[in-house]
């Protein structure tokens, strides 16, 4: 796959663990629903952004080494993470946030084995329109012929038609939903389908 063309001076790279807040940054500001609702009060005196900060900067799946960042007028604008399925293991009884993931169990029952999953995606809204979401895409589906996923996978909310449109002209198909449950700390929910490709 050839990577898409971008505006002049527009870059997607690899993450850097000096990234790890710019990341943070970007999800609070394009899809924070989730992160609000695992983080957000779960450690006094941490806000979700710098929780998100150090789960970014760390080793684990959804860490900087899975992840790429856009950057528009040297800045960052936009950041992808898209770690391989086994890499995942069971929800740690003890961790802070497992009453919380139980929630979203629905997600990790779905989600493919064997496959490269974009967990998180996100540019910010003054930058969008310029090739920078599917570029990070395209990032992300090299990877996943180096790691030898059988495919990508990543959820979107059913009703976010031109998220689903971008997503359909890369060559991801609906392959299943998950209905994610209200909740008092979820500011979203509903229905949530799973769109893969293969590699």
């Amino acid at each position: 796959m050839s990577a898409p063309a971008l505006l002049c001076g527009d870059l997607v790279r690899p993450a850097r663990p000096g990234d790890a807040p710019m990341m943070a940054a970007v999800e609070m500001l394009t899809a924070p629903e989730f992160a609000r609702f695992v983080f957000e009060d779960l450690i006094p005196d941490l806000s979700a952004g710098a929780l998100m900060s150090q789960l970014y900067g760390g080793d684990g799946p959804d860490g900087w080494r899975w992840s790429w960042i856009a950057e528009a007028e040297g800045e960052t604008v936009g950041a992808l993470t898209a770690y391989p399925t086994r890499l995942l293991g069971a929800v740690d009884p003890q961790d802070p946030a497992a009453g919380r993931l139980a929630h979203l169990a629905g997600f990790a029952a779905l989600t493919p084995k064997n496959a490269l999953h974009i967990s998180r995606l996100g540019v910010l809204e003054g930058f969008r329109g310029r090739g920078l979401a599917r570029a990070l895409i395209s990032a992300a589906l090299l990877r996943a012929a180096r790691e030898e996923a059988e495919r990508v996978s990543l959820f979107v909310w059913a009703d976010n038609a031109p998220a689903r449109a971008l997503y359909a002209s890369l060559g991801f198909r609906p392959s299943g939903r998950v209905e994610i449950a209200p909740h008092p700390r979820l500011t979203r929910h509903g229905e949530s389908l799973l769109m893969t490709r293969p590699v």
